[in-house]
């Protein structure tokens, strides 16, 4: 089981929360297919083919300190132009004036679970720094920042029932119980989400709510499961 990082970052970013077309909230961070949709782009595949799917696992932390200074989670709201109806409805073909909420300087720390070859083609291209398509942070006027920091490949190894220390986005149950009584508060901003946790053909979207920390600390779970850890970096990743 081989693993590479990488950062996702840039100046703004909105991941359209579900359900919210008026006033458009975003999730504090990508879910599968944004994340999915970004290495797309670096590797030139169409949006429409599910190849990544199958090949990747991955995990997404955020980044709370940057050369050593703190930089705390901040959103701001922004006027958009965007459509007035949903897909499909006649209203959709209109453009209205609408407000987004938007991250400011965003940085994700992205795992990447899979085949150590196809996870090496990745990490060429990240390393050349010459992404096929322009990569994007969820809306396209959102363009990300092509220093994407990849890392070694590294081993990697599966754990399941056990009490970690988590770091990253997570889904209760699906990938354990919150530990409460090992809960430190001082260092916890959990928030919950909903978001898509996969797509299966033609168009199948797997929602789930996630759980994740904006300051980065690692979480206390119970009876791990769809976790690994990986020694080189000394973490527990929760992987979807």
């Amino acid at each position: 089981m081989k693993v590479i990082s990488f950062l996702m970052k840039g100046r703004f970013a909105h991941f359209c929360l579900p359900f919210t077309n008026v006033y458009r909230l975003t999730q504090p961070c990508p879910t599968k297919t944004a994340i999915m949709g970004f290495i797309g782009s670096v590797m030139g595949i169409n949006k429409n083919d599910f190849i990544l799917y199958d090949k990747l696992k991955c995990g997404i932390e955020i980044v709370d300190e940057v050369e050593g200074i703190k930089k705390n989670y901040r959103t701001i709201n922004v006027p958009y132009l965007g459509r007035k109806g949903f897909a499909g409805n006649s209203a959709n073909n209109q453009s209205s004036r609408i407000s987004i909420e938007v991250i400011v300087d965003p940085i994700y720390k992205i795992y990447l679970l899979g085949d150590e070859k196809f996870l090496s083609e990745i990490q060429k291209l990240m390393l050349l720094r010459e992404p096929v398509y322009t990569p994007y942070l969820g809306l396209a006027q959102f363009i990300a920042s092509t220093e994407f920091h990849v890392s070694e490949i590294v081993d990697a190894q599966a754990v399941e029932g056990e009490n970690v220390n988590a770091s990253g986005a997570f889904i209760r149950k699906f990938h354990g119980d919150l530990d409460f009584s090992k809960l430190t508060y001082g260092s916890i901003r959990l928030t919950e989400f909903e978001g898509i946790k996969g797509i299966s053909p033609p168009r199948n979207f797997e929602h789930s709510v996630f759980a994740i920390n904006l300051d980065s600390a690692p979480i206390p779970l119970k009876e791990v499961k769809q976790v690994v850890r990986i020694p080189e970096w000394d973490k527990y990743v929760p992987f979807f």
